[in-house]
């Protein structure tokens, strides 16, 4: 059931990326014959308006197909028509502004997703308050409770949780450890010796669950899903970047659908809010993605049209094809590629989703 779930979350990525491009279309004066939700036969069609609505056999993405264009979104192509509703007759801008449109529905996605996980109670921030004791611990030796905030470590002051992590990093079981914890207005000074983890013997931890803070209301909630969004587009551009000069393995960093409907599914099966982060970041992954500059991706169309602009005339057709070409053919190769990883992960018995450790020093 989870599989399906997370198939259907994916779908629903893709469809409102299409539809960001069919409504700004609309909107740009751009006829759309047909707005698409997978692919192959159709098995249901209807008409509103102008714009026939159908459901296909393969119900994997979707496109809008816009007068002047043709085939899916996704490897569009002039037909020449320049017809006053078709897209190659549209000024420059408006054609940018239908190409974006699409990832920047995927942003727009991903705000509000992000912004609901937080308005339902989703943690905003770790805090140095101590919200649990793990047993047989350091923590519990000095008997600390919860409720109790870490003031400094080691004569170092202590703000944040990563910040405590941080002072806490490369500690040893044995070694000393000097506290200052805020007590009902009173500062108390602690010392003793790192324990190990219970489940993990090899680990020291000071035995401490920290206390999570959450939105006050909408506003601090849409700031929060502002700065999340920001936050996982930094990250996606520091990946790319670590790909790019070897800093990260490539074989065990790329996905393909089987891993992404496979991570989907276990993280699905944790709960509405993990699953409904994990489709906010897959949407802004969708966005960015899009928008490298690699034809046939929309990136690849504002780039030529950009292009028009300096040299002051449309690109050749002839040249957009043979970077159409490369550029599909590139996509062809890291989704082989992908797939590949993928199975021998699946064949090796390697997780998709590494595991990790709980937040707690």
């Amino acid at each position: 059931m989870t599989v399906v779930v997370a198939l259907l979350g994916l779908i629903l990525l893709v469809v409102v990326h299409e539809l960001g491009h069919m409504l700004v279309a609309k909107a740009m004066g751009v006829h759309v014959p047909e707005f698409g939700i997978g692919f192959g036969p159709a098995i249901f069609k209807k008409k509103f308006g102008k714009t026939v609505y159908s459901f296909r056999i393969i119900l994997l993405g979707g496109f809008a197909k816009m007068e002047g264009m043709e085939g899916m979104a996704s490897v569009e192509e002039e037909t020449g028509e320049r017809g006053p509703n078709a897209y190659p007759s549209k000024p420059a801008w408006r054609r940018a502004a239908i190409i974006f449109a699409g990832p920047f529905a995927n942003l727009l996605a991903a705000v509000v997703i992000f912004f609901g996980v937080y308005m339902a109670g989703a943690p905003t921030g770790i805090t140095t308050t101590v919200e649990e004791v793990v047993p047989d611990s350091l923590a519990a030796e000095l008997q600390l409770r919860p409720g109790d905030r870490i003031v400094s470590a080691y004569g170092e002051p202590v703000g944040e949780w990563s910040e405590f992590q941080e002072i806490m990093a490369g500690r040893r079981i044995g070694d000393p450890v000097d506290l200052v914890v805020e007590r009902g207005g009173r500062d108390l000074e602690l010392s003793g010796e790192l324990g190990a983890d219970p489940t993990n013997p090899e680990r020291a931890i000071v035995g401490i669950q920290p206390a999570a803070t959450t939105a006050a209301g909408p506003i601090e909630a849409f700031v929060e899903a502002v700065g999340r969004t920001i936050q996982v587009i930094g990250l996606f551009g520091w990946f790319v970047g670590q790909l790019v000069t070897g800093g990260i393995d490539f074989f065990d960093s790329v996905s393909s659908p089987i891993g992404v409907v496979s991570v989907s599914s276990t993280v699905a099966s944790q709960g509405l809010l993990s699953f409904a982060n994990l489709l906010a970041f897959i949407s802004l992954n969708l966005a960015v993605f899009n928008l490298l500059p690699i034809l046939p991706l929309d990136g690849g169309h504002l780039f030529f049209i950009a292009a028009e602009k300096v040299i002051g005339r449309p690109v050749r057709p002839e040249t957009i094809g043979k970077v159409a070409a490369f550029g599909l053919a590139l996509i062809l190769m890291l989704f082989v590629f992908a797939t590949y990883a993928d199975v021998s992960k699946i064949v090796e018995g390697q997780p998709f989703i590494p595991e990790q450790p709980e937040r707690r020093p």
